[in-house]
């Protein structure tokens, strides 16, 4: 058994130009690995932040072009061009005009997405959490080939093995008051969190939100996973009051109050991979700074300077891109 592996956060800043085509998309994600992974001596993790395959709706659309002026504005050109297809899809699945759209593109944007993200994993040798996508449940079947088989879109995030198989999806459970709840999701279920049996050891990946839900966090540790993998896309400024306790900042309620807090005391959960999203594309302007966390001894005094024990490492910045990476004991170690 290898003694250390490799825990890689990807704080990718995208722009409109990752999403251009399915080729451009799939070279920034591997070029992201290839550098997560980079010196690596062991097995390996490389993960990326929530809604990082969003976009791919307006690449399957061929609308990307309009993604310079907002996902929205693409998305909304492309329907206003193709009502048939959208239209077709809301009646066939009867769902409304919104998952409609969801529903005609989510094959295409879904197939964009796993092929990118297999082929980094097969490259890299890494297993590798895709982000997520706002999608339909999209399923592979002979005679169908890729098709819908659930119209409700919901916040999924993809893991990939070494090989490049899908081996696991995890939709979000507890979704934001703005952006997600306007947008038509169907929250995912705690109970359907899966725990994967990886190179790295078990891993449970819980969407943003799900990961400051401490029962989410015990569901995994009850299972035995010793990773928890918080892919995130923070739509606020880093340095504002945080609304729940304006006494503190976002950075400092993220930092002392997230994923590092909730490791602590837990039986099986030994390391948390948070990456976070960065950049500018309308209307999300999302930032953050990507950490890898641990659980620590009660008495621990390491860390990152002025932020404490079990803080392993921490992105400078919060808008530029990064990537956080530590080599560490592996968890059956």
């Amino acid at each position: 058994m290898p003694t250390t592996v490799r825990l890689a956060a990807v704080q990718m800043r995208w722009s409109a130009a990752d999403y251009r085509s399915g080729e451009a998309f799939a070279a920034r994600v591997l070029d992201l690995s290839r550098a997560a992974v980079a010196g690596a001596g062991g097995p390996a993790l490389v993960a990326f932040p929530e809604l990082v395959g969003l976009p791919l709706l307006a690449t399957a659309a061929g609308a990307s072009d309009a993604l310079d002026h907002g996902l929205v504005r693409a998305l909304a050109g492309w329907a206003v061009r193709s009502p048939r297809r959208w239209v077709g899809a809301a009646w066939r699945h009867r769902v409304g005009p919104l998952a409609g759209v969801y529903a005609a593109l989510a094959p295409a944007a879904f197939e964009l997405q796993r092929d990118a993200f297999a082929a980094a994993a097969r490259a890299t040798g890494a297993t590798v959490v895709a982000g997520s996508a706002l999608l339909p449940t999209v399923a592979f079947e002979a005679a169908r080939g890729v098709h819908v088989v659930d119209p409700a879109p919901q916040n999924v995030a993809l893991v990939f093995a070494p090989n490049g198989a899908l081996v696991g999806r995890a939709a979000k459970a507890y979704l934001t008051s703005g952006l997600e709840r306007r947008v038509a999701l169907r929250p995912g279920r705690v109970a359907d969190l899966p725990v994967l049996h990886t190179p790295v050891g078990r891993v449970g990946v819980a969407v943003c939100l799900d990961a400051w839900f401490h029962h989410v966090l015990e569901r995994f540790d009850g299972l035995g996973a010793q990773i928890v993998v918080q892919p995130s896309a923070n739509d606020a400024p880093w340095r504002r009051p945080w609304p729940p306790d304006p006494r503190r900042t976002e950075e400092d309620a993220w930092l002392e109050l997230g994923l590092r807090s909730g490791l602590q005391g837990r039986a099986s959960l030994r390391y948390g991979v948070n990456p976070m999203l960065v950049g500018d594309l309308p209307p999300l302007a999302p930032r953050g700074r990507s950490v890898i966390v641990a659980r620590v001894a009660a008495d621990a005094n390491d860390g990152v300077p002025g932020w404490g024990p079990g803080l392993l490492a921490l992105a400078p910045d919060d808008d530029r891109e990064a990537i956080v990476a530590v080599d560490v004991a592996h968890p059956d170690s």
